[in-house]
This record gives C-alpha cells, sequence and structure tokens, in this order.
C-alpha cells in the first residue's frame, strides 16, 4: 500500500505536467506575421488585401472565426469568404491604406470574438425572384433558356457599395447597368433598385444609364470580326451571389455551352466590389481558348472619350430611360481598365468604345471598370477632363497588394 501511494506521489507532478501542456496547447492564441507592399507608383486608398487561407495556415473553422488582423498596431474590420461552398472559409480579406511601394507588417493573431472590431455592412447583393406569393430572395439562379429578365425583381443579380450600384441583366444581352448615388449608403434593400418619389426626394439615388443592348461599362459580349454579339445560344445561364459583407461582396455570371468561335465553351465572370470603392473587378474563366471577347464603356449622349489598348473611357449627359418626360438627363463617367499583360485591342462599334481580347482555357483575364456621377454629394469629378485625367491616376493603382 505504501509503494502505491509513494508510486502517485512520483507519477502525480508528471500527470499534472501533461495536463497543463494539454491545456496549454488548446488555448494557447495563434499568431503569424506576414509582410504587405504596395507595387504601385500611386498611394491607395483602402486597397484590398487577399490571403488564400490554404497558402498561409490551416486552422479549424472555429480558430478562424476568432483571427483578428492587426495593422499598425490597430485591429482592422476583416471577412472570411467561402467562395467554393464547400463549407469552410478559403480567403480572408481586409481593407489597407499603402503609400506608393510602402511596405508594412501585419499580424494575424485568434482573439477572443468579444475583442474583434465590428463594422456596419458596407457592401450588399440582392437576387429577388418574382411568384406568386411574392418576392422571394435567393442567392442563385439558373434557366436553359432566354426567360429570366422579367422572372427576375431588377432583372438580374444587382451588387452595391455606399458609392455605386451595379445590376447584370439576366438575357442574353447581359448588360451591367448602373444605379447612382447622392448619399454615401446602401440602398438597394430600401429601394429594389426603384426608388419611389418620395425617396428621391429624401436624397436616395436611381439609374443614371440608358444601356439598351450596348455595351454599358465592363458588360462582357461576343464579337463576330465586325461587331458586338449577344450571348444567345447556350445550354444553361445562371446568376448567384458568391459572399456579401462588410468588405466586399462578390457576384458571378456564369453560362454553361455556350455557342462561339465554332465550339461550345464554359464562361464564368466573376464581379467583386469593395466597401469604399466604386469601381468593379472583373475576372473571366473560359472551359476552352476564346480568341476574342469584348468589354467595354459606352458613349453617352456624343460625348468626349478616351481611346487606347487598356484604358477606354466615356463621358456625357444623357436620359437614364427611354421617358423624357419624367426623367431628366445624368452626367456620367465611364471607365474601364484592362492591363497590358491580357493583350487587349481598341475597337469602335457604334457607340460602343470597346477593348478585344483573348481568354486561355485555365487561365484568369482580369479587368476594372468603374463610374463616377455628377450627382453625387461631395464628388470633386465635375468634368470630361477631369474624370479622364482621374481614369488614369486610378488605373495605376490597380495592381494587387502584394503579401509575403
Amino acid at each position: 500500500m505504501k509503494t502505491n501511494v509513494r508510486l502517485l506521489l512520483q507519477v502525480l507532478p508528471l500527470l499534472l505536467l501533461c495536463f497543463a501542456l494539454l491545456i496549454s496547447s488548446t488555448t494557447s492564441a495563434f499568431t503569424k506575421k506576414i509582410s504587405i507592399k504596395n507595387p504601385n507608383s500611386v498611394a491607395i486608398t483602402d486597397a484590398p488585401v487577399v490571403l488564400s487561407l490554404d497558402e498561409l495556415f490551416t486552422l479549424s473553422t472555429l480558430e478562424l472565426a476568432k483571427l483578428t488582423v492587426i495593422v499598425d498596431g490597430k485591429p482592422v474590420v476583416s471577412q472570411l469568404d467561402d467562395l467554393n461552398r464547400d463549407g469552410n472559409p478559403d480567403e480572408l480579406v481586409f481593407l489597407v491604406n499603402l503609400k506608393a511601394y510602402e511596405q508594412k507588417k501585419v499580424i494575424l493573431k485568434t482573439t477572443k470574438i468579444s475583442k474583434q472590431p465590428s463594422a456596419e455592412p458596407q457592401t450588399d447583393a440582392s437576387l429577388i425572384l418574382k411568384t406568386s406569393e411574392g418576392l422571394r430572395h435567393v442567392t442563385e439562379a439558373s434557366s436553359t433558356k432566354n426567360d429570366m429578365y422579367n422572372q427576375l425583381h431588377h432583372h438580374g443579380v444587382a451588387f452595391e457599395s455606399k458609392l455605386i450600384a451595379y445590376r447584370i441583366y439576366f438575357d442574353n444581352k447581359s448588360t451591367i447597368d448602373i444605379y447612382g448615388k447622392k448619399k454615401a449608403q446602401l440602398e438597394l434593400s430600401q429601394t429594389g433598385w426603384y426608388p419611389t418619389e418620395d425617396q428621391i426626394k429624401a436624397g436616395f439615388g436611381d439609374d443614371i444609364l440608358l444601356v439598351s443592348d450596348w455595351v454599358g461599362n465592363g458588360t462582357i459580349k461576343g464579337w463576330n470580326g465586325t461587331k458586338l454579339t449577344h450571348i444567345d445560344k447556350f445550354e444553361k445561364r445562371t446568376h448567384r451571389i458568391l459572399t456579401k459583407g462588410n468588405i466586399r461582396t462578390i457576384v458571378e455570371s456564369e453560362v454553361k455551352g455556350w455557342e462561339y468561335e465554332g465550339k461550345k465553351t464554359d464562361l464564368t465572370v466573376r464581379y467583386t466590389i469593395y466597401a469604399n470603392h466604386r469601381d468593379v473587378t472583373a475576372e473571366v474563366r473560359a472551359s476552352n481558348d476564346i480568341h476574342n471577347l469584348a468589354t467595354g464603356v459606352q458613349m453617352i449622349g456624343g460625348g468626349p472619350s478616351m481611346k487606347s489598348d487598356e484604358l477606354v473611357g466615356t463621358w456625357g449627359s444623357w436620359y437614364p430611360q427611354p421617358d423624357t418626360l419624367k426623367y431628366t438627363k445624368e452626367t456620367v463617367g465611364l471607365g474601364l481598365f484592362l492591363p497590358l499583360q491580357f493583350t487587349g485591342k481598341h475597337c469602335m462599334d457604334g457607340v460602343n468604345n470597346i477593348l478585344l481580347f483573348p481568354v486561355k482555357a485555365g487561365e484568369v483575364v482580369r479587368f476594372h471598370f468603374t463610374t463616377v456621377a455628377t450627382k453625387e454629394e461631395n464628388q470633386p469629378v465635375k468634368s470630361a477632363e477631369a474624370f479622364f485625367h482621374y481614369l488614369k491616376n486610378w488605373s495605376k493603382g490597380l495592381s494587387s497588394v502584394q503579401v509575403n
């Protein structure tokens, strides 16, 4: 009996040590330091930093929920996104301000959720089906026919930041239309794209561009060698909302079995808008090589334009709707930047100021488009000259923040 007691007294400290180590291993905070750098020759404000979780670290979903991003010694708002929809977050994104070529250290660490910074939503998206029971919000809608335009409220998926809103027509035209704002605020959940007269009097925005079957701003279309073509022969078309939150909203327009350039191709265009941004990043993917896709900006009311193989822009005033009695002219600037690495070629097709570019299967072509409306409060860009100057500076700051 004494031997057992003596043995227990000898083993007890070791057991307590093992228990303490176990508790420590399960409660210790995860910490990782990374370096971010602005590769651009201009300062960038609210620049997105996107971290692939698979590449940086492996944490459980519970631990990821506790992850805090610290920049300049202060925690900043971040967003976890599950883009492949497998139930696990695969990207972490946050915004930073960086001077030209500036480099900063960032700390990632797990903390109590209660200590993480919080923020109200800065972006939003909506995809709304019309049903016999009323409007129903969904995150995805598909059809094998060109029959969804009138089955969806605001005719397709819509997305916004506090500065601007866009919608993609769910039809063969696939045109991107624009909703301009007077005040910096989210509005889609209240106006549904169609503000009432009382809402307009209260300072809400409204549609600012008559797009018809033209290129709008950033629309993807086909090219038959002489003019733009619609995406009109396909097996299935889908609109979806991948994510929306404090930092960014991402939506997709997908077409499967598009009969184009002599073959059937699956084409996906992903659109991302960030908080405090009016510009959108578009990513194009295709299952087959495509020799020529087209995108660009449309001319507005015969106004001036800028043209090159990487940056196109237009400025002008025109009615946003065919009803010229109810609506007044809106003055708008449209711009689109396609980096030279994607070998764009400028072309004109009527009022369409466009860029033609190839897409290789398995690769991503990335371009950016932006909109400015003179109706906006505190908006310094009020002329074509000022807008085209703005576009040149904007295009210099679009290379992604580097992460090491």
